[in-house]
């Protein structure tokens, strides 16, 4: 408006091959969008760095590069953990190299950093439906009821679900009803219709807790009322403990079940009843109909399988990249 001064922005980082990787860190982490790309990419640049004998970024060789990741490979950690600490890295050494932080084209970058060869990936256990029937079940609150009745009827990420707030859930004049996920990963917005009996039990559990259709603030609260967190939303690790005691209660102990599973267990059920590939990929917010499920790449696991297991949403486990590569000091 006339007359009024526009807010100073930040100026742009100055970065040079003498700017510790530290301050270079800091900048590239900025131009993330997503909150858990930003932690994890964060945890890996760190790792890869505090074992490499550098304090710039101008310091880095393409035979440190080829050390770091031969070390990251003989690692004994998973091959998607391993691939995105080689992809953090890589996107993260392309971006600062770009602002001037350090000379080593894309191409050495790309070179010595490849992602391993893919293995072939055992598809995720999924509840069958008296199994589904099962875990609503053993949910004795209103709210625990709403919580399932969404991870099993919308197919939402973790995050997604905990971030949801009462004016998300819109219900349009003639009853139908959907859920309006705002910025999900790839910070898109998107809109999932749910069933009416997931909405029955949305509105039993804001009426529980004196609110409505309509409302503000979020719609899973946490149960704690000593949290100190002023909006007492609920967490995504305390809904992966939630969903492990459920999987005991409902005896459902001869499939490792977790968040994740439970969106494939949605994707599956939607592709037996009919629909398209390209339109759950909508529903599912996937940037690419490759990473969408399909028949052939889910089903359910031998009763011999283990144990139900929470997501992993919870503080990860000590990473064993975090160790000096022999071969560069």
């Amino acid at each position: 408006m006339e007359g009024e001064l526009l807010p100073s922005l930040p100026s742009a980082p100055t970065l040079a091959p003498a700017t510790r990787w530290e301050r270079v860190l800091e900048s590239y982490l900025r131009s993330l969008d997503s909150d858990a790309t930003r932690r994890s990419y964060k945890r890996q640049v760190e790792v890869a760095l505090g074992a490499l004998p550098v304090a710039t970024l101008a310091e880095l060789t393409g035979e440190m590069l080829l050390d770091w990741r031969a070390h990251v490979t003989a690692s004994g950690l998973a091959p998607a953990t391993q691939s995105q600490a080689l992809a953090a890295l890589r996107s993260f050494l392309r971006w600062s190299g770009a602002l001037g932080a350090h000379g080593l084209p894309d191409a050495i970058i790309a070179k010595t950093l490849p992602s391993p060869r893919a293995t072939v990936r055992k598809p995720y256990q999924v509840l069958s439906e008296p199994e589904s029937a099962r875990l609503l079940a053993a949910a004795q609150t209103p709210r625990d009821r709403a919580l399932v009745s969404l991870l099993l009827g919308a197919g939402l990420r973790a995050g997604e679900l905990v971030a949801l707030d009462v004016s998300d859930v819109r219900e349009s004049d003639d009853g139908e009803a959907t859920i309006y996920v705002r910025l999900g990963k790839g910070r898109k917005d998107r809109q999932v219709p749910i069933r009416a009996e997931v909405a029955r039990c949305i509105r039993s559990y804001l009426a529980s807790s004196g609110r409505t259709l309509g409302g503000e603030g979020p719609l899973l609260l946490s149960a704690d009322r000593a949290r100190r967190r002023a909006d007492r939303r609920l967490s995504a690790r305390a809904v992966g403990y939630l969903i492990e005691r459920l999987c005991e209660d409902a005896a459902i102990d001869a499939k490792k079940i977790s968040l994740h599973s439970l969106r494939h267990g949605y994707a599956l059920r939607a592709l037996r009843q009919g629909a398209k590939v390209p339109a759950l990929q909508k529903l599912l917010g996937h940037a690419s109909v490759a990473t969408t499920p399909s028949t052939s790449t889910i089903s359910t696991y031998p009763s011999s399988a283990r144990r139900c297991r929470p997501c992993r949403a919870g503080p990860r486990p000590k990473s064993r990249l975090g160790q000096r590569c022999e071969r560069t000091n």
